[in-house]
């Protein structure tokens, strides 16, 4: 599967324009995050992307959740997924996007949930400093010798947040 061919999963499965245009706008940071970051650390380039492109697959049963809080799309989001033919391996990420937060988020985990965040031009100190350890214990540095390249690759994609936005409107 690419990426398009998710984006073509969630038109199938019934995505509103405006739900499908903020899976292929968390792609795009999703690509920036991982040109930016494949420098610095080994993930699944594929997973990552795949993951971007249908993290929030549950809003299509759940679409109070494209404009309010909550987290009943997450669960419901895998399930759909999977009942599809979707790998477990990708339909997770619908529930790891906004889970990221667990000993067992994996770095794929982590960088789905950046893009998420980021493209929207949004930073998430939390879980910055929980990629800034990882790229730490991955490379044996100090946390410190490797938050300024963290922060410069979350600025740099955050920074196209209001453009994103603006191309948000469907």
């Amino acid at each position: 599967m690419t990426p398009a061919d998710a984006i073509a999963v969630l038109q199938r499965l019934g995505a509103v324009p405006w739900l499908v245009r903020h899976h292929e706008l968390v792609l795009e940071a999703a690509v920036s995050v991982c040109d930016r970051f494949a420098r610095e650390l080994a993930f699944d380039r594929d997973a990552v992307l795949l993951g971007a492109a249908l993290h929030d697959a549950g809003k299509i049963i759940h679409p109070a959740e494209m404009s309010a809080p909550g987290h009943e799309h997450e669960a419901a989001g895998r399930e759909l997924l999977l009942r599809h033919g979707v790998s477990p391996s990708i339909a997770r990420f619908c529930v790891t996007h906004a889970a990221w937060n667990t000993d067992d988020a994996t770095v794929e985990d982590l960088l789905v949930a950046l893009a998420d965040k980021l493209w929207k031009g949004k930073r998430d100190e939390a879980l910055e400093q929980r990629i800034v350890e990882v790229i730490a214990a991955a490379t044996k540095r100090q946390p410190w010798a490797v938050f300024d390249r963290v922060d410069a690759i979350c600025e740099a994609v955050a920074a196209h947040g209001p453009d994103r936005l603006v191309r948000s409107a469907v």
